[in-house]
């Protein structure tokens, strides 16, 4: 509810009492006209704007006696509290980023986590960027309207920006994928774009799944141990042949070990819809992964073990 002053051709300044409504994606106004004055009929204004793609709002206006326009409202930035009046800006900017391990989320649990970063952001709202056949951004209350017909991303994104309190810009990027799981926030305020990381990281935290890929604690994994075993047998192999033929061998085995966790256990597992659910569902990642690298481990053994001999087997 308010008052708007209206630039009458002819007549000069009208004044509506106007009311109105926001759902975060569209504007709606209705007022009625205050000003009387002799000779001229001021009738009922309605108006409708949407929020563009540049934050704006942007759609048209038109009242009862005929007459019309286009609507464009935009942010009218004013210097913030502890800003400096001179114009000058602070002199550095912050920014602090966390990878995470491999992420296992879905639809609503992403939802969840725009919603948490929403919080901090008044002014913007936050991006929902997802890639399944096609790229799609929307949103925030556009993609939680929003049905998909498959049932898995290969990306999502979450990105927001927004005028912070000391006139630079405050960034809060998430993205999961195929290759790297990743939080970004940057801005003025030290303190703040730390506390926005470890907020993530704690939000996410529940997300992640512990592969043997990757032994996150010690900073390495089965592949890593597999390289370091194979300098360890290779004194103990007689000829040049064979240590050539364990090195492939085990190079082979490395290469398997990628391929069978990228195609059955991805980086970034994201669900459109609702996740499989049950204790089976979240140990079974964990279990396939270790399975496949204790095989790994297992074959490369016994091929150094019959390449020295140590199997009683006929060469």
């Amino acid at each position: 509810m308010g008052t708007l002053r209206f630039n009458e051709e002819g007549v000069g300044i009208v004044l509506y009492s106007v009311t109105g409504k926001f759902d975060g994606r569209e504007l709606s106004l209705t007022g009625e006209p205050q000003t009387q004055i002799e000779g001229y009929t001021f009738g009922r204004l309605t108006a409708i704007a949407t929020v563009s793609a540049r934050g704006t709002l942007e759609g048209e206006w038109e009242t009862e006696v005929g007459s019309a326009g286009t609507v464009i409202l935009f942010r009218h930035d004013r210097p913030e509290a502890g800003a400096a009046l001179d114009g000058s800006k602070p002199d550095q900017l912050h920014t602090a980023r966390h990878h995470f391990d491999a992420i296992e989320i879905d639809r609503e649990q992403l939802i969840a986590l725009a919603e948490e970063i929403q919080q901090d952001f008044t002014d913007r709202q936050v991006v929902v960027t997802v890639v399944a056949r096609t790229e799609q951004s929307r949103f925030l209350p556009d993609f939680k309207a929003l049905s998909f017909n498959e049932e898995r991303a290969e990306i999502a994104k979450l990105y927001v920006q927004e005028r912070g309190p000391r006139g630079l810009d405050r960034i809060v990027s998430v993205e999961f994928g195929p290759h790297v799981n990743v939080a970004m926030t940057q801005g003025a305020d030290e303190a703040w774009v730390l506390g926005m990381l470890e907020k993530l990281k704690g939000y996410v935290r529940p997300y992640e799944r512990s592969y043997a890929t990757n032994f996150k604690r010690l900073g390495f994994g089965i592949n890593q141990v597999l390289a370091v075993g194979t300098i360890v047998a290779l004194p103990g192999i007689a000829t040049l042949l064979d240590r050539a033929i364990l090195a492939v061998a085990v190079i082979a085995l490395m290469a398997a070990v990628v391929k069978l966790h990228n195609h059955y256990l991805p980086f970034a597992a994201i669900y459109l819809r609702a996740k499989p659910q049950g204790l089976a569902s979240r140990i079974a990642p964990t279990l396939l992964s270790w399975l496949i690298a204790v095989t790994a481990g297992v074959a490369a053994t016994l091929i150094a073990a019959y390449l020295q001999g140590s199997l009683g087997l006929p060469r």
